[in-house]
């Protein structure tokens, strides 16, 4: 009797601790909205001095712009997924207040990011519990974590529609306002908080590195580095649901019931 015993309550740990493990499948497509802000770092404008702090001097609340955030995220593993973004940003600056005031430089720039990230995440979503605590009085327990932190990285393009705007042109400086195309490696940090099973909220902030010094529509012989810049966004997310194998019930019949 004892045998049999111990081998129902092993069945038990491994059936429930492996249904546990693969919650994430449940709910593997997520689809997010957002809204934000766009910060260029470009050869205009900026601090008043070199040392700005890794660009951090050069964020003027008056020349952030906003962004608005398109994505579909797809979890590839428990801690890992592949997330498909699709950004708009406008920014501007002038040199007003910065090390080239007397040049009285200035710009408006609108851009477009579509881009594909890979995140980790190191703070996990799903929650790790013993068999004995999968259940309440209730039913189950709830299996997301409140709180889950990740890193990403990832590539995409850029399209640039500048708008330069100067007088005061020396031979070292080359305007263009033409629209132009460029790619772009996004990577950063983001958080989410989970309000219940398919509903949460979101927070990104992440930096861009491009190839191409004409984001603010103005290349100079004075440049160093191309142009880079900021994107930050709150996000509502939505759960889609899917089946154990991590299908979407989406498109799937529902059986009549009688």
């Amino acid at each position: 009797m004892k045998k049999h015993t111990l081998a129902i309550i092993f069945i038990l740990f491994f059936v429930l601790g492996k249904t546990n493990a693969q919650n994430w499948l449940l709910t593997r497509y997520e689809v997010h909205f957002g809204l934000g802000t766009t910060n260029v770092f470009g050869d205009i404008g900026g601090a008043s001095s070199v040392d700005n702090l890794y660009g951090l001097k050069d964020i003027k609340i008056k020349d952030t712009g906003p962004s608005f955030y398109l994505g579909v995220r797809y979890k590839t593993k428990e801690k890992q997924a592949i997330k498909f973004n699709l950004i708009y940003g406008n920014a501007k600056s002038s040199d007003v207040g910065s090390k080239n005031e007397s040049r009285n430089f200035s710009y408006t720039t609108n851009i477009i990011e579509p881009s594909i990230q890979y995140e980790y995440y190191f703070l996990s979503e799903s929650r790790k519990y013993g068999t004995a605590k999968l259940y309440n009085r209730r039913g189950m327990i709830n299996n997301y974590a409140t709180l889950s932190l990740y890193a990403f990285g990832g590539i995409g393009g850029l399209y640039i529609m500048p708008k330069f705007s100067g007088t005061n042109i020396s031979a070292a400086d080359k305007p263009n306002n033409s629209s132009s195309f460029t790619a772009v490696i996004p990577f950063g940090l983001g958080a989410k908080i989970a309000y219940n099973k398919f509903w949460s909220f979101g927070f990104e902030m992440g930096r861009r590195f491009t190839f191409s010094d004409y984001i603010d529509g103005l290349n100079t012989t004075y440049s160093k580095a191309n142009d880079t810049y900021y994107f930050s966004s709150i996000h509502v997310i939505y759960k889609l649901e899917c089946d154990r194998y991590g299908n979407l019930k989406l498109f799937k019949r529902r059986r009549p019931r009688f």
